[in-house]
């Protein structure tokens, strides 16, 4: 009877094989297979390469007609036959008796569990394979006992006390002897662990970052969503916190790509390590991160996680045998203050980063309701700022720079004005931030300077020499790697001596990245450029690159200058500076004079040169040529 069984299910196994287009009509085909040789045979084939329980006698045996010798030799090829099929068959073919004890298990089933079928014939189903999925392995059999047939699609399997684990799909339907009864269980099971693991890597792709490993935008969104739900619930905030790291694209561009991503996969690690268990770290873009800080007693709470992860990021990071300082601006935004939805969240706290830029860098800001407005007025800045260039709305004033002991003008500098087609003239300060973050500032500065020196080449023309004019440079243009040949071809183009130009940058980008700006000054001092340092006290240089730096002139920021000579702690400190200068063989100008006491004790105090609203303001080339040609003319009547 046992052996019937197997030739039962073998056959089932070899019609499948033959069509798969026809499963449904193979099994129904196998079945009733099944039932004419259970009504038409009553022997006990033999299985050479079969591993299978020892049959239990009969009861009650009844008479087998004798079989001609053709009969049994048919009976054995079918037996091989069926042999041959179990042990090959690219599925799990399994059969339990009556009292769920295992009759068949082939070489498949001990590949998939790694349990060899003399530790498996004879024992109960719950003896080594207790559960599928969730359910347990004797109710489900149970089941099929009772005349059910039972599929699972898709479930997990383990083998107790191994590692063996993964995914399959199993059908299991009743098995009946000649009388129709059930007399047992035929099982058949497919492994989808490789492709389980496939669709598993496949998803893992779509909703996570592949260089850090963090969540994704997308499933940034769905997490900050279930977030604002969880938060509607329990009446608790829940914060966003939008990162970009500072001046990452130096580092990216200096040191190279690979080096860039080594820095990026560790500040996601340091990110990951700051927040708590539940918060959600995913990056967002190439220096962008965002942070999803749930539960929080208040919103205080978001701007404590700021600093600390403010700390943690400027921690100093040893990559290849380089030791790198990198910092981040942060936004914040508080649902429901903020934003009552993911997408307003997002928006406005990456708004909220850039102010954060904006203001210095190294720091967080909390979103607020003026900050959505003045994004606004950005975003209308940006729009004018396309199209100021192709306009001509740009353009050049100039502020002159006077000798304290002659009082002749020496230098000019030139200043950048838009006017704006609404809003009039505006300074730098109300746009040039925007300008720089965007990338304008490279054509607006390019433009800047060759329109200086094509003017100072005119009033030289004009029988004006002997003065330099003062172009400056943003950050932005500062670490073009085009800048000293673009420099280069405006110097050309307008027929001036190099030395008639001097170019300024501020303290805080020269002391940005040290390397960059050795290579750059030296480059530009090999060309007869002058190189001043722009608002000098301002930023957090060190004197000691101070005096590696290959310039020619530190400029006194007019903060410092403002309150003179009345301000202890300001007259203090620009005595330094001049004395400073004197040592290192640097020329002075002081910015910002604009009363005769202020004059009087930078000349007092050996500073050589000025400029401020006390000598004229920032006009336009012709009037600036009437201040050269008043000049000129009252140093003749003097001399």
């Amino acid at each position: 009877m046992q052996a019937e069984i197997v030739i039962s299910a073998a056959l089932v196994v070899l019609a499948i094989a033959f069509s798969a287009a026809l499963v449904a009509v193979c099994i129904v085909v196998g079945s009733s297979f099944i039932s004419i040789t259970f009504a038409l045979t009553d022997h006990r084939p033999q299985f050479p390469q079969m591993r299978r329980r020892k049959p239990t006698p009969s009861p009650e045996p009844r008479e087998v007609p004798e079989r001609s010798e053709p009969q049994r030799e048919q009976e054995r090829r079918d037996s091989e036959l069926a042999t041959d099929i179990m042990s090959n068959a690219a599925e799990g073919i399994i059969v339990y008796d009556r009292d769920l004890r295992c009759l068949v298990w082939n070489k498949f089933m001990e590949d998939l569990t790694g349990l060899p079928a003399d530790q498996v014939l004879g024992k109960r189903a719950a003896d080594f394979f207790p559960f599928l999925g969730d359910q347990p392995i004797d109710e489900i059999l149970g089941r099929v006992l009772k005349g059910e047939t039972v599929s699972l699609a898709e479930t997990t399997y383990l083998v107790p006390g191994t590692e063996r684990q993964g995914w399959i799909s199993a059908a299991y339907r009743p098995q009946h002897d000649s009388t129709g009864a059930v007399s047992g269980v035929i099982g058949r099971m497919l492994d989808l662990t490789e492709r389980k693991r496939a669709e598993q890597q496949m998803e893992y792709q779509v909703y996570h970052d592949a260089l850090t490993g963090l969540a994704n935008r997308r499933l940034f969104q769905e997490h900050l969503t279930l977030a604002i739900a969880l938060a509607q619930r329990k009446r608790r905030p829940v914060a966003v916190l939008f990162l970009d790291l500072d001046h990452f694209k130096v580092i990216n561009d200096s040191l190279g790509h690979t080096l860039g991503d080594t820095l990026l996969r560790e500040i996601a690690t340091r990110l990951k390590t700051s927040v708590r268990e539940g918060d959600v770290v995913a990056r967002v873009g190439g220096d962008e991160f965002t942070i999803v800080l749930q539960e929080l007693e208040k919103k205080e709470d978001a701007a404590v996680m700021a600093q600390r992860v403010l700390r943690i990021v400027a921690e100093p990071i040893d990559v290849e045998g380089q030791r790198l300082y990198i910092t981040t601006s942060i936004g914040i935004t508080v649902y429901p203050d903020d934003g009552e939805d993911a997408e307003t969240l997002l928006k406005n706290a990456d708004n909220a980063m850039y102010r954060a830029k904006a203001v210095g860098r190294n720091t967080y800001e909390m979103s607020t309701q003026e900050l959505s407005r003045s994004m606004q007025e950005r975003l209308t800045l940006e729009s004018g700022l396309h199209q100021a260039m192709e306009r001509n709305e740009f353009e050049v004033y100039y502020q002159p720079q006077i000798d304290i002991r002659t009082m002749r003008i020496v230098g000019m500098e030139a200043l950048l004005r838009w006017r704006h087609p609404d809003r009039g003239l505006m300074t730098p300060g109300t746009f040039l931030s925007v300008a720089e973050e965007r990338g304008f500032i490279v054509l607006i500065g390019d433009w800047v300077l060759r329109t200086a020196l094509n003017q100072a080449r005119a009033f030289r023309d004009m029988g004006f020499h002997d003065f330099r004019v003062a172009v400056n440079l943003s950050a932005r243009q500062f670490r073009e790697l085009s800048l000293v040949e673009s420099i280069e071809s405006a110097i050309k183009q307008s027929r001036l001596d190099p030395s008639s130009l001097e170019l300024e940058i501020t303290e805080s980008v020269a002391m940005e990245n040290l390397d960059l700006t050795f290579k750059v000054l030296e480059r530009l001092r090999r060309t007869g450029i002058s190189i001043a340092i722009d608002d000098f006290g301002m930023g957090h240089s060190s004197l000691s690159y101070l005096k590696r730096f290959p310039i020619d002139c530190l400029k006194i920021d007019r903060n410092f200058v403002e309150d003179l000579p009345d301000r202890f702690e300001d007259a203090a400190i620009v005595r330094a500076v001049i004395e400073l200068a004197q040592g290192l063989n640097l020329r002075v100008v002081a910015e910002g004079v604009e009363t005769k006491p202020q004059l009087d004790f930078l000349k007092e105090h050996g500073c050589r040169e000025v400029q401020g609203f006390y000598f004229g303001f920032p006009v336009p080339a012709p009037q600036f040529q009437e201040t050269l040609v008043q000049s000129r003319a009252g140093f003749e009547r003097s001399h």
